[in-house]
C-alpha cells in the first residue's frame, strides 16, 4: 500500500504504526505542543481562511482514513469511527464542570488507546489482508 493509500483511502487495512503517528501528532495539537490556533487564524484574511479550511478538511480526511483502516485491521466495521470521533469532538477531558462530556472524550480517548496497543488480526479478514505494520 502506498503512502497515498494510507492517507486517502476508506478501503484496506493499517497496522499500529501508521494509527500511532496519527494519535501522536492529534495529541500534540489538540493540548497544544504543536501550534494551530484555527480560531486566530480565521480571524485574518480571506486567503488564509480558505488555506486554513483547506487543511483542516485534509487532516479530517486523513484521519477518518487512517483510523477506518485500523478498525478493518482488528477486525470491526470503518463505521466505528463515526462514534470515536464524535464522542472526542463532544468534550474536554479534563473539563470537570461538564462531567458527562468528560466521559464520553474519555471513552473516545479508551477506544484510540485500544487501537494503539490492539494487534490487528494476522489472517485476512473481510478488509483484506494483514497489514504489514
Amino acid at each position: 500500500m502506498d503512502i497515498g493509500e494510507v492517507l486517502f483511502a476508506l478501503k484496506g487495512r493499517v497496522g499500529r504504526g501508521p494509527f500511532v503517528g496519527l494519535i501522536v501528532v492529534g495529541w500534540a495539537m489538540a493540548f497544544g505542543f504543536v501550534h494551530y490556533n484555527p480560531v486566530a487564524i480565521l480571524q485574518h484574511g480571506s486567503a488564509q481562511t480558505l488555506a486554513v479550511l483547506g487543511l483542516a478538511m485534509l487532516m479530517l480526511w486523513v484521519s477518518v482514513a487512517i483510523t477506518v483502516k485500523r478498525l478493518h485491521d482488528v477486525g470491526l466495521s470503518g463505521l466505528n469511527a463515526i462514534w470515536i470521533g464524535l464522542l472526542g469532538m463532544m468534550g474536554d477531558p479534563l473539563d470537570t464542570n461538564a462531567p458527562i462530556l468528560m466521559g464520553a472524550a474519555a471513552i473516545s480517548i479508551v477506544a484510540q488507546l485500544w487501537l494503539c496497543i490492539e494487534p490487528g488480526a494476522k489472517r485476512p479478514n473481510r478488509f483484506g489482508n494483514p497489514a504489514s505494520a
